[in-house]
């Protein structure tokens, strides 16, 4: 090439680059002298215009590698896709200068006849790069001999996009022909590290006789975008953020990696493997771990994420649900019991997040897909990182800059942490074997698989140390523990299920009143709860931190629940006047429900109650929700009401379906045989007041001869 050509090479054509966006003037305005008026058009315009063309260059810049012609990886596809991938970039960006106002693209223009050569070839930089790009097959050892004979320079990567049986083969051969003392080298891995713990660890102590630990770069492509990237340095940054995270203000922390996308095409692949190996023990665990680690600790993060992952509980298996969606047999070829879907709940015993529920699910041929972690307060809100469209939010308001896209391609980054020698976002060799540690328990637990269309119809919530598989049939087999009416239940007999009741509520009263806070708990009238009381006498419940509420009131002051309240509970327990919140009822009748919603307001500063126990009647109704309730008078969350029906005292104050459905806990207590056609008519289907309550914890005891 003759000596007056322009140089295009990668190193070149960044400096040309760098030394025009740096001629750029950030205020180019003044610079104009195509008159007044073309001058009070352009004026709001061109500053942005300019910033936008800066930003476009910068990134182009920053998407070409340091060292391109050093990059040597196994498979010519990973970097062929990166190459490939620019030219829409640049003709993007060509697109967009073509869009300004012609003006501007003059005054550019007339800055710098370098800007005129470089806006000609941006349609044309995969063929620049691609010349300086070399194509090596390194299958015989005499390859990688005459290859590495060859190396001259400082530092060499070789990305190994490769089958896992092959990782130590290939790296006993670069150990063996490139490792010089001038040169350095960088290996990168892509997951999966490992089928197991045993194989993970057997992997990486090969990798460790052959080269240098410095020299592993361990690869796991969630980790490589734009928007999980942007997590730990927006920890390190956000003050208000980072003094949430802990469970004194979260309530839960979930990461959702859900797919529409079956495994047709894969299934082989894919049997081999299952959610948990193809998912959950890697990015969905790498994920938690980068909203859990413990940046304020003197440590690096690798070692703050091993600590976590090494806190966390061992689930038992009723706090797993899995499930394989029901054509997925069909897509292998034959029938398998390799789940497809899979809800595991989580606890860690670090003082930072001891009894926080962490919920990680992941799973293929989902009716909707839901990519994000959503960390969860007890004041209310949540911080969240959305994958698509990208996002960060802190109670609604985006932590990401204006503007920020995230990486097109989760590789480049990776392939730019290799480059830079940068490994704190990259997994470790401790970190995966501590997730295995974690993960490999329930690769061989005696699951109930559920089989599901699409799993269309299923959903999993938590039932305090639960998980609740909805709308199956009895994914949990545990004596007692079953579902009911698609809910949580538990059956027993009636001398026993008072008292699983009673411990329930204590529970609930002693995680509520750990956080600080009073406890508030609503109890329904009726004959049902009557058994109960007896049993909450016998437990250990904290009733000077304890209010007491009424579900429902029966205007009449000859028949009320409050009597029997005070009769077999309050006059039998330490707890003060001001705790005791009745609703109010003279001669009169019902007292004004706007008042008992003021009181409800003073100290119920959440607007719900911490646990509420309901009843059930003959009839299907609940708290005073009758079929033939009318309503007379009602706040947003109490109400008179009056039954058309052969009741004692048709006139009642009851509370509202929105405040038990919004409320933290609900359980309904089903005792007396008496129930047991009502009973036997819910599951069949029918539809009763007690049907409204849609709480996502409720749960259901329900005496055994009932059932």
């Amino acid at each position: 090439m003759p000596e007056s050509a322009p140089d295009y090479s990668p190193e070149a054509l960044k400096l040309k680059l760098g030394e025009l966006i740096e001629k750029l003037p950030e205020k180019g305005i003044e610079l104009l002298s195509q008159g007044q008026d073309q001058l009070n058009d352009m004026k709001s315009n061109l500053p942005t215009a300019i910033s936008s063309l800066k930003d476009s260059f910068s990134r182009f810049i920053s998407s070409i590698p340091e060292k391109s012609a050093e990059i040597f990886a196994d498979s010519k596809e990973k970097l062929s896709e990166f190459l490939n991938d620019l030219p829409d970039r640049e003709e993007k960006l060509a697109n967009f200068v073509s869009s300004l106002p012609l003006t501007t693209q003059q005054f550019l223009t007339s800055k710098s006849d370098e800007l005129n050569q470089i806006l000609e070839t941006l349609v044309r930089p995969s063929s620049l790069l691609m010349d300086h790009v070399k194509y090596l097959q390194l299958k015989k050892e005499e390859d990688y001999a005459d290859f590495c004979s060859s190396v001259t320079d400082e530092t060499v990567i070789f990305y190994l996009s490769i089958p896992p049986s092959a990782y130590i083969p290939t790296t006993e051969m670069i150990s063996k022909y490139c490792t010089k003392e001038t040169v350095e080298i960088r290996i990168a891995y892509e997951k999966p590290f490992g089928y197991d713990f045993a194989s993970a660890k057997d992997l990486f102590t090969s990798i460790d006789k052959l080269v240098p630990k410095e020299s592993v770069y361990l690869i796991d492509h969630y980790l490589g975008k734009g928007v999980t990237q942007a997590i730990v340095p927006i920890r390190r940054n956000h003050d208000e953020l980072e003094s949430l995270l802990n469970k004194d203000h979260v309530s839960s922390i979930q990461v959702n990696l859900l797919e529409r996308v079956d495994c047709k095409g894969r299934a082989g692949y894919y049997d081999k493997s299952g959610v948990i190996r193809d998912m959950l023990q890697n990015h969905a665990t790498e994920l938690l771990s980068l909203i859990t680690a413990d940046l304020a600790q003197n440590t690096e993060l690798s070692a703050a994420k091993q600590v976590f992952l090494q806190s966390l509980s061992l689930p038992n298996k009723h706090q797993v649900v899995v499930a394989q969606y029901d054509k997925y047999s069909s897509d292998v070829g034959s029938p398998t019991t390799t789940p497809t879907y899979a809800a595991v709940l989580f606890t860690s015993n670090l003082t930072r997040w001891e009894g926080v529920p962490i919920v990680l699910t992941s799973g293929k041929s989902q009716a909707h897909q839901r990519k994000d972690i959503v960390v969860k307060f007890k004041s209310g809100g949540s911080f969240e990182i959305r994958f698509n469209p990208p996002g960060i939010m802190l109670k609604g308001a985006n932590l990401l800059p204006e503007g920020f896209v995230g990486n097109s391609n989760s590789y480049i980054a990776l392939l730019k942490a290799v480059i830079s020698g940068k490994k704190e976002l990259l997994p470790s060799m401790d970190t995966v074997l501590a997730s295995w540690n974690v993960w490999e328990p329930l690769l061989t637990m005696n699951h109930n698989l559920l089989i599901h269309s699409n799993l269309r119809n299923m959903a999993v919530e938590r039932r305090g140390k639960f998980l609740v598989a909805v709308d199956t049939e009895n994914p949990l087999e545990e004596e007692h523990v079953r579902f009911f009416n698609k809910a949580f239940m538990i059956g027993d007999h009636e001398e026993h299920i008072y008292d699983h009741v009673a411990q329930d509520i204590v529970r609930v009263a002693e995680a509520t009143l750990k956080e600080g806070s009073a406890f508030h708990l609503a109890l329904s009238g009726g004959s049902s709860v009557l058994g109960l009381f007896k049993y909450l006498l016998g437990v250990k419940l904290d009733w000077s931190k304890t209010h007491i509420w009424q579900v429902d009131e029966r205007c009449d002051v000859n028949y009320l629940n409050a009597a029997n309240l005070r009769y077999f509970l309050l006059d039998h327990v330490k707890i003060s006047p001001s705790n005791l919140h009745l609703m109010p009822v003279t001669e009169k009748g019902c007292g004004d429900v706007a008042e008992y919603q003021m009181v409800f307001e003073r100290y119920c500063a959440l607007n719900k109650f911490h646990y509420v126990l309901l009843g059930l009647g003959n009839d299907g109704h609940t708290a005073s929700h009758f079929q033939q309730s009318r309503t007379l008078a009602e706040t947003p969350n109490f109400k008179h009401v009056e039954v058309d029906a052969n009741v004692v005292s048709p006139k009642r104050m009851t509370i509202s379906f929105d405040l038990i459905n919004r409320s933290e806990w609900v359980s309904i207590l089903v005792v007396g045989k008496e129930k047991r056609e009502v009973i036997q008519s819910i599951k069949n289907g029918d539809v009763y007041p007690v049907s409204k309550v849609s709480n996502s914890q409720l749960t259901w005891f329900i005496d055994e001869v009932l059932l």
